[in-house]
Order: C-alpha cells, then sequence, then structure tokens
C-alpha cells in the first residue's frame, strides 16, 4: 500500500512563479511532521476519499491548518470507486469540519452516484 510516510517537496514553475508542492502523510503517526509543514505553506490541498469521506485524521490535520491560518482547496479522490459519493464528501466537509464549501465542478456520469 503506498502511503507517504515522510514529507516529500518538488518544485515546479507557471509562468514567472516559483511553485512548491510538499506532500505530507496522512496518517495519525505522522502527526507532527504535517504540523512542521504545515507551519510554512501558503495553502494547502486537501485530498478527501470519495468512498471514506472525512476521516478522524482529516480533521486533525484541519484543526492543523485552522491553527496556523492555512488556506484549502479540497479535493474529492477516487470517484471511479464503488460506493463513491461526491455530495457525502461535500456535505461532510461541511458538517464535519465547519467549512463552508464553494463546489467548483461536480461529477458528471451516466451512472447514479
Amino acid at each position: 500500500r503506498g502511503i507517504t510516510i515522510t514529507s516529500a517537496a518538488t518544485t515546479t514553475f507557471w509562468d514567472d512563479h516559483r511553485i512548491n508542492i510538499i506532500d505530507t502523510p496522512g496518517h495519525v503517526d505522522f502527526t507532527l511532521e504535517v504540523e512542521r509543514s504545515l507551519r510554512v505553506l501558503d495553502g494547502a490541498i486537501a485530498c478527501f476519499d470519495s468512498v471514506s469521506g472525512v476521516e478522524p485524521q482529516t480533521e486533525t490535520v484541519w484543526r492543523q491548518a485552522n491553527k496556523y491560518k492555512v488556506p484549502r482547496m479540497c479535493f474529492s479522490n477516487k470517484m471511479d470507486r464503488t460506493g463513491a459519493n461526491f455530495y457525502q464528501t461535500v456535505e461532510q466537509i461541511e458538517s464535519m469540519l465547519g467549512a463552508v464549501p464553494l463546489t467548483l465542478q461536480l461529477p458528471i456520469s451516466t451512472k447514479l452516484w
């Protein structure tokens, strides 16, 4: 199973902007590693499993991001999996994390979610 156990960084460029990307661990055993990274971020992309929705460790990291006032964008991942529910994930982001999500793209499919 491919999980991140240490923070890893890479850099990319867009126009005249240098963008540093830091991939941090999502597992509870690496909470301090995530906290160290949050201190230096200008923004974050929170990835949510569309089957599991908001998980306990996500709530912890979300509170840490609140502490450091890190602006966030959310990404709903694993939409191709059985049981994926985009709308439930968005509702959980609102109810469990206290966020006010603005949905920028909706899943389109011939099957019902």
